[in-house]
């Protein structure tokens, strides 16, 4: 049986309103009491995880920015891997459709080149909010992830000059169709959780993980059992044929998924 469970947030956790259910609340709590070990896996900012752990009420491991920074339970930074400044420079002026937005997380901020309201319901509960800021003239140190946001079909003619320019120097990846999301070579949720595991004892083969992006692929695959949602977008669904999958993110699947394999008593 697995010893720890692994977990993305947005569309996996977390609900269609960026919430944990009061039902998938309680099952992570009985599962933690019978001594199942809980980590987040996500590509949100660690100050924004870090209100969602403590609403949640549980001392866990937060793997944040898709796993280029790391938490323990007592928020102490464990692993922080930055992209290069020169690197980072340009990617901020990467050639671009004039519709996709720039992000960056950079140290505990996060930046932005322009007002981007529509992003902030995904923190209206932890609060945590951007900042404007002119990316092209501003300091490159201490830069986690760079992010682009937009429409899909204008992303994927972006990821392609990314992959065709930059692929053997950073993890490109796709969060949601809606966001195209960059970080230093090596870096992704499978190589963060493994680095968790081996610190706490544990081998990949211990711990399931639930996701529904294709930021989740490397760590659905190097696990015991990488399970996809039923939500997921179709290119994971796709690269990951024979996976086992989740009811929706809005069905509780993590959770349903948990209590059928630990027991109702969960």
């Amino acid at each position: 049986m697995y010893k720890v469970v692994v977990s993305d947030l947005d569309g996996t956790l977390l609900n269609n309103h960026h919430q944990i259910s009061p039902h998938t609340r309680r099952t992570l709590h009985a599962l933690t009491a019978r001594g199942i070990r809980f980590v987040v896996a996500t590509g949100r900012h660690h100050i924004d995880v870090q209100s969602i752990r403590d609403a949640l009420g549980l001392d866990i491991y937060l793997i944040t920015a898709n796993g280029a920074v790391v938490h323990d339970p007592q928020d102490h930074c464990i692993y922080n891997q930055t992209i290069p400044a020169a690197l980072a420079q340009e990617l901020v002026e990467v050639e671009r459709h004039p519709d996709i937005a720039l992000h960056v997380y950079q140290g505990d901020e996060w930046l932005v080149e322009a007002e981007s309201p529509e992003l902030l319901a995904y923190h209206k509960d932890s609060g945590f909010s951007y900042r404007v800021k002119d990316l092209v003239a501003c300091d490159k140190q201490q830069i986690n992830k760079i992010f682009f946001v937009g429409e899909h079909e204008d992303l994927l003619e972006l990821e392609h000059r990314l992959l065709s320019y930059y692929g053997d120097r950073l993890s490109i990846a796709f969060s949601t169709p809606t966001c195209l999301e960059t970080m230093q070579k090596g870096v992704n949720k499978g190589n963060a959780v493994k680095a968790v595991l081996e610190q706490n004892g544990y081998h990949l083969a211990d711990a399931i993980a639930f996701g529904d992006g294709m930021n989740d692929r490397e760590m659905l695959t190097m696990v015991g059992r990488g399970v996809v949602m039923g939500n997921a977008h179709s290119r994971l669904k796709d690269a990951l044929p024979d996976h086992p999958r989740a009811l929706t993110n809005d069905e509780d699947g993590v959770a349903d998924y948990l209590l059928q394999l630990f027991g109702k008593s969960a």
